[in-house]
């Protein structure tokens, strides 16, 4: 008869429990697999999956068990590794959603924003360009880049007994710097040519004060961001794969 001893299955579990905790976590903060198109159970099933790959090569330490309270420091490793993954992906986004609102504040898309009462709404253009993004992100498979991130933080991350080893290698603090730096060369062009704009029609009202500008400068400057948005289109899909690269480039 086979039997087991408290010491071997506390170590199996932990062996197969800590790694899906991590790959859990990031499927329930990353985009695109914590939306709620994708069910709770395909995602808890999702993880399972790839936990029962990553974990002979998880480097879960020798004795372990999660019913201790170093054990409990391992799993609440684990939840920060698979969050702070999951939210350098959401940087991503957030990154069109910047420059959205850089560009449509020029153009007066959005002026709604201002007068909304519960305190502003996403412009146009920061939808557009998340969901041009989210295409992208698609097509270039950044899901399964995701998932090769979290597989390849376990080379990167080893479970040890520092919760704070993650938030020390991704940095979000130089994340955040990163998205805002980028979101602003993204949205340079066309702010800048809609700043020319406006000092036309400034000029304009200055030199011809009879001319009612407040009628005409909304529709010139409207259709003088939409052309601008032309200048952004090539911008999109290097600004995704930089973000990438800047995002999970720590992972490997």
């Amino acid at each position: 008869m086979v039997t087991f001893s408290q010491l071997q299955l506390d170590a199996w579990l932990a062996g197969l429990l800590l790694p899906f905790i991590r790959v859990l976590a990031l499927f329930s903060s990353a985009p695109l697999l914590s939306h709620k198109g994708f069910p709770i159970r395909a995602r808890v099933a999702s993880a399972g999956a790839i936990s029962v790959v990553v974990a002979p090569f998880a480097g879960v330490p020798a004795g372990a068990s999660l019913a201790t309270m170093a054990g409990l420091g391992l799993v609440a490793q684990q939840v920060a590794v698979g969050l702070c993954i999951g939210f350098a992906a959401r940087l991503l986004f957030a990154l069109f959603e910047i420059a959205g609102e850089f560009i449509g504040l020029q153009m007066g898309f959005s002026f709604a924003g201002f007068f909304d009462p519960h305190g502003g709404t996403q412009s146009a253009v920061g939808s557009w360009l998340n969901t041009l993004a989210l295409l992208l992100f698609v097509a270039m498979n950044g899901h399964l880049l995701l998932v090769e991130a979290v597989t390849a933080s376990f080379r990167v991350l080893p479970i040890t007994g520092d919760p704070l080893a993650a938030i020390a290698l991704l940095r979000p603090d130089r994340l955040g710097a990163d998205m805002f730096r980028l979101a602003l060369s993204l949205a340079l062009p066309s702010t800048l040519l809609l700043l020319f704009v406006n000092l036309a029609l400034g000029f304009v009202s200055r030199v011809a004060p009879q001319l009612s500008i407040f009628s005409v400068g909304f529709p010139i400057t409207l259709l003088a961001g939409l052309g601008s948005l032309l200048l952004v289109l090539p911008q999109v899909q290097p600004a995704v794969m930089e973000a990438l690269q800047a995002f999970l480039g720590p992972l490997g």
